[in-house]
């Protein structure tokens, strides 16, 4: 009865399937955007109509019919399988149980589970899991499978998502150095180095992402348009038009061929530094260039944006509007972007007539105002303090169906903070805390820095309070805000424990953080001025703030002149400090800034004595972090042919140390050393710099060679060389392993330019 029944019912599941199965070419995978779609470069060589059918459901974004047509099947492959769990991920199943019932169907089926399956499961986790699953995942597949360099791309992700530098420093490093044969790690490709140039770009370590491009070619392998882009992005993102405008000029010296996209991250450089001056000068070359060489690299809408961001935050809104109209004579459609930035330059002006005028022609051009352009039009109004007209347009973006964000209502309590009512700004905050409301820093930081300037800090304290109660993350500008509070009434101990609790939040200290402590510093009694104010001053200068002119005449005043010239020179002799001559570098994350501390409770008791920003960030952004600023003497890698960037390009850059040239002695050695060569192996050319590298290696050879021989030159200028050249040893001990006999698939030059990495981190 029982099997009776059983195969009644395959019975039925084979008439459905016969119904519903219709003859259509196999579409290729990845149609669909949000699906994981099977490979079918898989043993198996021939593709069913079943097959075919079950692509073209999970193309079409039917999963559910796509999940019942594959369960009903009799028999399954690796193809299958597959698409079994595309299906359940498209129908609502957790990654991790759709991926357990696709190993399930595997030893159902007597299927063997392949790399594919493991990439299809590793790139969902990538999409939904945290990046603890994506690990556990890998490490299962290292047990089953060859671990594919797909996969490994995406485990240097999860790494760099859990901020574990040093893992996926680990990781890069020895795919790079993959021994010929080896199973795990697979070698890498060109999104490799682009998922960790990304990451660093995200986590505002530009240089470090420099060094991983520099690192990538001087290894040997191909950087992409892709690759210097994101570089030039990492730069961007920290308001660095200059270096940013740099790496341009060092991949079009590659011979690459930039597209817009890169274009308008260097744009988009310039914007984030409010410089209007050399966006102009940046869209001017980027449309010659486009006339001239680049006829498929024009300027586009977002290139003009970009150029009216720059023009409204440099201060300028007639130029922001002459943006405007060279955009409509370029024949480009202005978008909602283009209209909410020259509101907001108009805005930023002070202007709040012209910025409601451009909100009104937004709507006469047929594009309905967002948030944004709300916004920026209501915080036109704030900067006036005419929180009435704030609340009127508050109430047109209500009656227009825009919901008011989070901006919005920092933006009201900023227009009732500019009209000197801090107490319905209070109350209006506590309002939005009551009924729920999203809020941001910026809501909170307007009133804390108002009741600190209104000499009102229980309140101040009260507004940070509340801040964490709402599980609002504080920004730098909350703790320097709290800072100014303190340093008003001269309580250096509560600002010094300040700072030290954004720097535990991963905030290193800007200008602002060092105002507040100089201020703190001269409201102390005559004999405590000094002694609070050293440290302050020291980390000012071994940091890479920019020493401005209110910064030096304060430190001048908190030391004295004589005692801060001579500070200063000291560090200008040293190369440890040089904020007054880096000034255009910013500050460079510490270990100790990726730490979450304990929530800071401002009582004022917790700054230990004298200990000032050294006791944070500031101290530690001076110490050796293992990176150092190199620059690459090479000036492209292999051509390679220009790929259009992707949607969301991932990047990041490793950086290895590169010790100083060697010294070459003149005195006479006491014998010559063979040359170093690589056993077994023939040199062949390289584009990396060759010359320099073995010139290093033969250094460090001659000189071991000279101390095994056990002889120390009689004569003076000899034994100098004999120093230098030990030197040189002992500073590259570490560093650089010559193997005797190791199979090279890349040039020697390229091979001793991995193994000077060795020691490459970013963390």
């Amino acid at each position: 009865g029982t099997g009776a029944g059983a195969r009644d019912a395959r019975s039925r599941s084979k008439m459905l399937v016969q119904k519903m199965l219709v003859q259509t070419p196999l579409t290729p995978p990845g149609l669909g955007a949000d699906v994981v779609m099977p490979s079918i470069n898989e043993d198996t060589p021939t593709t069913t109509s079943f097959e075919a059918r079950a692509l073209e459901l999970l193309r079409l974004g039917d999963n559910a019919r796509a999940l019942e047509l594959l369960e009903g099947a009799d028999k399954l492959n690796i193809r299958l399988v597959n698409m079994l769990f595309t299906a359940l991920i498209g129908t609502g199943v957790g990654v991790d149980a759709a991926a357990v019932r696709a190993q399930q169907a595997c030893a159902a089926h007597g299927i063997a589970p392949n790399a594919s399956i493991f990439n299809n499961i590793l790139a969902a986790l990538d999409k939904a899991g945290p990046p603890e699953a994506v690990l556990a995942w890998l490490a299962k597949m290292r047990a089953a499978v060859p671990v594919t360099t797909t996969a490994a791309n995406i485990a240097l992700k999860a790494h760099l998502q859990r901020r574990d530098f040093g893992a996926a420093a680990e990781l890069l490093r020895s795919m790079m150095k993959r021994a010929a044969g080896a199973d795990y790690p697979p070698p890498p490709n060109e999104m490799s180095f682009n998922t960790v140039i990304s990451a660093l770009g995200d986590a505002a370590q530009p240089e470090r992402a420099e060094s991983v491009l520099s690192t990538m070619i001087d290894a040997g392998f191909t950087a992409s348009p892709v690759t210097f882009t994101a570089t030039i992005a990492a730069f961007a993102k920290q308001s660095r038009p200059a270096d940013a405008a740099r790496v341009l000029k060092r991949m079009l010296a590659a011979r690459l061929q930039p597209d817009t996209w890169c274009f308008n991250a260097v744009l988009s450089a310039y914007a984030n530094a409010a410089d209007p001056e050399g966006a102009r000068a940046t869209l001017a070359n980027f449309e010659a260039r486009a006339a001239e060489e680049c006829p498929n690299a024009a300027p586009d809408l977002v290139s003009y944006n970009t150029l009216m961001l720059a023009c409204a935050r440099g201060g300028r809104p007639a130029e922001a509007e002459a943006a405007f109209q060279k955009l409509l004579a370029r024949g480009l459609v202005p978008n909602e972007v283009s209209y909410s930035t020259a509101i907001s330059a108009h805005a930023r002006a002070g202007n709040a007539a012209a910025a409601q005028g451009w909100l009104d022609k937004m709507t006469a051009a047929g594009i309905a105002p967002d948030a944004v352009a709300f916004n920026a039009a209501c915080s036109a109004h704030a900067r006036l303090g005419d929180a009435a007209a704030a609340l009127r347009c508050v109430d047109a973006m209500r009656a227009a169906g825009v919901e008011p964000t989070a901006s919005t209502h920092a933006i009201l309590v900023n227009a009732l903070v500019k009209a000197g009512q801090l107490d319905a700004a209070s109350a209006s905050l506590q309002a939005l805390l009551v009924a729920g409301e999203r809020l941001s820093a910026p809501t909170f930081n307007t009133l804390i820095s108002a009741y600190g300037k209104a000499g009102r800090r229980p309140d101040a304290e009260a507004a940070f309070s509340a801040m964490l109660a709402a599980n609002v993350r504080p920004s730098l500008v909350t703790y320097n805000a709290l800072a100014s509070v303190y340093a008003l009434e001269g309580d250096i101990d509560a600002a010094e424990a300040a700072v030290h609790a954004a720097s535990q939040r991963g905030f290193a200290p800007d200008r602002f953080t060092y105002a507040a402590l100089f201020n703190a510093c001269e409201a102390l009694p005559a004999r405590d001025r000094r002694r609070r104010a050293v440290p302050h001053v020291t980390a000012l200068l071994s940091s890479r703030v920019e020493l401005t002119e209110r910064l030096r005449r304060s430190s001048a005043r908190l030391l004295g002149d004589d005692s801060f010239a001579a500070l200063l020179k000291s560090h200008r002799g040293s190369g440890g400090g040089g904020a007054a001559t880096r000034a255009a570098q910013r500050p460079r994350a510490s270990p100790s800034l990726r730490v979450e501390a304990p929530e800071f409770v401002p009582t004022g008791a917790e700054g230990a004595e004298g200990g000032g920003c050294s006791a944070g960030a500031a101290a530690e952004a001076g110490e050796d972090d293992g990176w150092t600023e190199v620059q690459t003497s090479r000036r492209g890698g292999r051509r390679g042919k220009a790929k259009p960037p992707p949607a969301a390009a991932a990047s990041a850059t490793i950086r290895k140390e590169k010790p100083p040239p060697p010294r070459t002695s003149t005195a006479p050695q006491p014998s010559a050393p063979s040359p170093v060569r690589l056993a077994g192996v023939p040199l062949t050319r390289s584009k990396s710099n060759r010359a320099r590298l073995l010139e290093l290696a033969q250094s460090v050879a001659a000189a071991e060679a000279g101390d095994a021989e056990g002889g120390s030159p009689a004569s003076g200028d000899g034994q100098r060389g004999s120093m230098r050249s030990r030197s040189v040893s002992s500073n590259l001990a570490d560093a650089l392993t010559v193997p005797p006999a190791v199979p090279l698939t890349r040039s020697a030059a390229s091979e001793l330019a991995i193994t000077l990495g060795d020691d490459m981190r970013l963390e």
